[in-house]
């Protein structure tokens, strides 16, 4: 999609040769093109910096706000522990006195009884309590797994790359990261590179999809990345912005993450006798119990959390359009919402091909394949979800038509225009993409993918199309109502080939004709 909107053209048929010949030409002129942007031209094409954006007292008020909220909730869970903690030492120590009532009982047979009972009542309690002050200290002192793979980049390696990135960082204002890291997401951001521990300085890392780069201009791509930047083109803001999400992700761990613990807990309870297991059904009842209080208490957070997130989300693109420009900030974002759609158009692909024993070597091209031959309906689809679209009381980010809104006022044009592909940056950037799939194989698979066992992207995509062609002139014969899960029933004579193509072909003319004039009633059928 190109930064521009679309403008009227006159359509002229043109024979197949001439076609070839016109393509050929924008190729090489796109090649051309390509081979003349040189480093010192790129980062020339920066015209200056951009106007920080300046946050409102509403907003201030708004971060306020939420800064104290959002450190309460945890507060919170801290006093249920400490609830439950002061909970079962009070009734250690104060529910003995249940033994001094039982053994004033007259009869020494009742006397046993009674004991037992009430050894259960002193026990149960205590070892529900344990059990549950176990299970909500754990999520305190765990670690979240970290699956997601990627793959860390050099200076020295890619020197244009850097040099890009820190020119968008000084051009908003921000901090320039000190590692690069590349990974499969349909998306870009940017982080404090070790967690809390570079909350006092600015030491940051920033990851980039190479779907990303693959898919989008220099221009679109220089404006995602003021965007991410500009969440921490302010210190405060992009502290405030990590503890709330890290605050939002640890709830979202407390309330949904299981572990070796919780399937102990539950094995436990299912095959010892139910005569003692009852206990441990308890104690599950209360850690659920535990989770649904939790579970409110996170969906506060997202609720207090959200609003601030959609203004920051709104400040980020206005940094966006200021420098990629406005009209490029549209079409990026809608190219974006089409690029979420290739991406699982590609995984769809992925999982065919890993049914047949076949890996791509290149995720990223497969996805930038998907995306340019996505039908037009689908496009159709896309745009009217756009226009569709509304932001949810949930939601940390606004919708699509909200953003564009937002940044109308801003300049059309912006202070960098290269609109070449964003895959200049990298001295080889097919080598990497593939790096960068294989490191997906191993974080799936848990092990590393033979680079034998992989098959070019473009080898496998020739046989899909020629499998999607097959299906399309098997619904264009059947006129779109043969289904796979109501086979035809062919009759013996069905299976005599005639032996002449041209008595071939009439009777094939003739079976659709009777196709066509019981369509109507098959598609009832069906």
């Amino acid at each position: 999609m190109s930064d521009s909107p679309p403008r009227r053209t006159k359509r002229s048929v043109q024979t197949p040769a001439k076609t070839d010949r016109s393509s050929s030409k924008s190729r090489k002129r796109a090649s051309r093109d390509t081979k003349e942007l040189t480093p010192g031209k790129i980062m020339q094409a920066f015209e200056g910096t951009i106007e920080p954006v300046t946050p409102t007292l509403m907003y201030r008020l708004c971060a306020l706000l939420v800064s104290f909220v959002m450190v309460l909730l945890p507060l919170i869970y801290v006093a249920m522990i400490g609830g439950v903690i002061w909970g079962v030492y009070f009734h250690a120590v104060h529910s003995l006195a249940l033994f001094e009532a039982g053994s004033s009982s007259t009869s020494t047979r009742n006397r046993g009884k009674g004991m037992i009972l009430l050894l259960l009542v002193y026990l149960t309690p205590i070892v529900v309590g344990v059990i549950l002050i176990i299970f909500m200290l754990k999520p305190l002192f765990s670690r979240p797994s970290h699956s997601s793979a990627f793959r860390a980049l050099k200076r020295e390696k890619e020197p244009l790359l850097f040099m890009f990135v820190d020119q968008v960082c000084d051009a908003v204002g921000a901090p320039q990261p000190v590692q690069i890291n590349l990974d499969i997401q349909v998306n870009a951001s940017a982080g404090f590179r070790r967690g809390w521990l570079s909350m006092l300085g600015n030491d940051l890392v920033l990851t980039i999809g190479m779907p990303l780069v693959a898919s989008l201009s220099l221009r679109q791509f220089s404006g995602v990345l003021a965007h991410e930047f500009g969440h921490f083109s302010q210190g405060a803001g992009m502290r405030l912005s990590f503890i709330i999400r890290s605050i939002n992700m640890w709830f979202m761990r407390v309330v949904y993450e299981r572990d070796a613990w919780d399937e102990r807990l539950e094995y436990l309870s299912q095959s010892i006798d139910l005569r003692i297991s009852w206990v441990l059904y308890l104690a599950r009842l209360f850690v659920w119990i535990t989770r649904k209080v939790l579970w409110l208490l996170m969906m506060v957070g997202h609720l207090v959390s959200g609003f601030l997130m959609r203004q920051m989300e709104f400040d980020a693109d206005r940094y966006e359009a200021r420098l990629a420009g406005s009209r490029c900030f549209a079409a990026t974002s809608k190219r974006l919402a089409l690029l979420g759609v290739a991406n699982q158009g590609a995984l769809s692909d992925l999982g065919q091909f890993y049914s047949e024993g076949r890996l791509v070597d290149n995720f990223p091209a497969l996805i930038n394949i998907n995306l340019s031959k996505l039908p037009e309906e689908v496009k159709q689809a896309m745009n009217r979800h756009i226009r569709e679209e509304q932001t949810g009381w949930f939601d940390t980010h606004p919708a699509t038509l909200e953003r564009i809104a937002n940044i109308e006022d801003e300049d059309p044009e912006g202070i960098f225009r290269l609109k070449s592909p964003a895959t200049v940056l990298f001295s080889d950037f097919n080598r990497e993409a593939k790096f960068v799939t294989r490191d997906f194989y191993y974080g799936v698979f848990g092990k590393k993918i033979p680079r034998e066992d992989l098959h070019s992207v473009d080898e496998l995509q020739v046989r899909l199309e020629a499998e999607n062609e097959s299906h399309k002139a098997v619904q264009r014969f059947y006129q779109g109502v043969i289904y796979p899960n109501r086979p035809l029933l062919f009759s013996e004579s069905a299976v005599q080939v005639p032996e002449d193509a041209k008595q071939c072909a009439q009777e094939l003319k003739n079976y659709r004709e009777k196709q066509l004039k019981y369509r109507e009633k098959y598609k009832s059928f069906i």
